[in-house]
């Protein structure tokens, strides 16, 4: 089940509540930062709903000063039609930035 199950409720809300445990979990996040940012349908949720919450967090991250370096979204870590979608960020450096920009081709992952 995640981190929690919630009731129903609007889209910028919950991704407020998604990123607000992210940012509490003591990460050291900080304004000119740059993430790569990972919207991931669990299955059934579909792209439009991972879309509308990719635009909230992305308002939230430009409040933060934190810069989108690349940005996955949709179908890509699932569960059998599970409902519900998970949010990820993966802080950038010098060192990962090039190598984040290679191809590579392997089941869970493709980047051409």
């Amino acid at each position: 089940q995640g981190v929690g199950v919630e009731k129903m409720m609007p889209a910028d809300e919950l991704t407020t509540k998604m990123l607000d445990l992210i940012f509490a979990d003591d990460l050291d996040f900080a304004s000119g930062d740059e993430v790569v940012l990972l919207v991931n349908s669990l299955g059934s949720t579909t792209l439009m709903e991972c879309l509308i919450v990719l635009r909230k967090v992305k308002e939230i991250l430009d409040a933060k000063g934190i810069k989108i370096y690349d940005i996955i979204t949709g179908n890509k870590v699932t569960c059998q039609e599970m409902a519900g979608l998970s949010i990820s960020l993966t802080k950038m450096d010098d060192e990962l930035k090039p190598l984040w920009d290679m191809p590579c081709s392997s089941l869970g992952y493709t980047k051409l």
